[in-house]
């Protein structure tokens, strides 16, 4: 039987914003990088609507993410560990996300 797929109840906006702090980017420096401005970065991550949906797949790969988790949260493809380590990190307050990158990072260099 396949594994069922984990549907997050954030918004795309709400991903897109944890996204963007996991990889330690300020919203110019991500704004720059998607040819945008900080405006829409800001307009996005608050759902806001804007151009966000012409700009996912751009937005997907500058994240190193699926475009199936921005726009939908699934996970379907994470299983065992991996699917216990994502619902641990969202469950977490955005403060400590930040902590357990860094120390996810620190141990990954080790």
């Amino acid at each position: 039987m396949p594994a069922k797929k984990q549907v997050a109840q954030e918004s795309v906006g709400q991903r897109i914003r944890a996204l963007r702090l996991a990889n330690n980017l300020t919203q110019d420096e991500f704004a720059q990088q998607l040819g945008v401005s900080r405006s829409a970065i800001a307009q996005w991550e608050t759902d806001r609507a804007g151009q966000v949906r012409e700009n996912l797949e751009r937005i997907s790969k500058v994240l190193g993410t699926s475009l199936a988790y921005l726009v939908s949260g699934e996970t379907g493809s994470l299983q065992g560990d991996e699917l216990a380590l994502m619902r641990l990190y969202r469950a977490c307050a955005p403060e400590d996300r930040q902590i357990l990158l860094r120390t996810a990072k620190r141990l990954a260099r080790s």
